[in-house]
């Protein structure tokens, strides 16, 4: 039995992805964003094929993360590279819950990590249709935030998907106001947005812009770090911080709706769901999971 083996009987769960295929000089390029937005259809019009499973209602098809390859031009040394966009589950998925979302998403950018695995750029899309930044949608950006640390937040493009089905002026007013108020922090480090149309050329020319920014030095996301450098479990990582404060949030607005007047038993019931599915998560996001084990027992450095 292989190390990656044994880590998965003791450790880890079954359906969780790692990266087992890397080649020196890969540009990993993860694209994220919430449930719903369009990551998968825009691989899909990026390699010009449809191998990304496409949702094409508010449920997810995403559950775990999947690797797209793409071989590049060679470099300016003749050097061969690959690009690997990798397709992410968004928060407030239908089947899964969040902490367990971010737990996968954490294993497989851990297993990205080490020598000859560099992150070229982070893709984040966003639904420009959708009027205000709701709940889940703001607790997805602040939990990426913390996943990424400030010092990558300038590697990140913002895609806007569903552009076109606003006039001008009414995606200028939103992107104004998402630039200067929710990416204010990440455009301050250098971040950029790239209007995204649903077409492959607009597709790969959001890809060449990250790539065009790839820097020489290899990027370690701060969850990298944090889990295979300094062996913190998953809910003391700032991402998990950031997710168990947003459930907390979440979890007391919901008891606050439940003692309103003139509830509706249907009401009361959602609101009692919505309690029973994020009080476990919050106590998931509490409990000790070790990333230190999981890291010396899969490259064969533990007892």
């Amino acid at each position: 039995m292989g190390k990656l083996d044994i880590w998965k009987t003791k450790v880890g769960k079954a359906g969780d992805a790692h990266f087992t295929d890397a080649k020196d000089g890969d540009i990993i390029v993860p694209v994220m964003g919430p449930t719903g937005v369009g990551k998968s259809s825009f691989i899909n019009s990026y390699l010009g094929q449809e191998k990304a499973q496409v949702g094409h209602d508010l449920k997810s098809c995403t559950a775990t993360l999947q690797p797209f390859l793409d071989d590049l031009p060679p470099d300016e040394s003749g050097k061969h590279r690959r690009l690997v966009l990798v397709d992410t589950p968004g928060f407030d998925d239908t089947n899964e819950a969040d902490s367990e979302i971010l737990r996968r998403i954490a294993v497989w950018l851990a297993s990205s990590y080490g020598p000859k695995k560099t992150c070229g750029g982070l893709i984040y899309l966003h639904d420009m249709t959708d009027a205000r930044m709701r709940g889940t949608t703001l607790q997805n950006l602040k939990v990426f935030q913390r996943l990424c640390g400030k010092k990558n937040l300038g590697a990140v493009v913002f895609g806007t998907t569903k552009s076109g089905k606003l006039t001008p002026e009414t995606f200028a007013k939103r992107e104004n106001q998402l630039s200067d108020v929710y990416w204010k922090d990440f455009k301050k480090q250098g971040a950029i947005v790239f209007k995204l149309l649903p077409s492959r050329e607009s597709a790969r020319q959001l890809v060449q812009t990250v790539l065009g920014r790839v820097q020489a030095d290899e990027r370690v996301l701060r969850i990298q770090e944090e889990l295979v450098e300094l062996a913190k479990t998953l809910p003391a990582t700032e991402a998990g911080k950031e997710l168990k404060y947003t459930l907390e949030e979440i979890l007391e607005h919901q008891k606050r709706a439940l003692d309103g007047d003139h509830l509706t038993e249907e009401q009361i019931a959602a609101h009692k769901q919505k309690i029973a599915t994020i009080a476990p998560q919050i106590k998931q996001m509490t409990a000790k999971f070790s990333f230190s084990q999981f890291f010396l027992k899969m490259f064969g450095l533990g007892g």
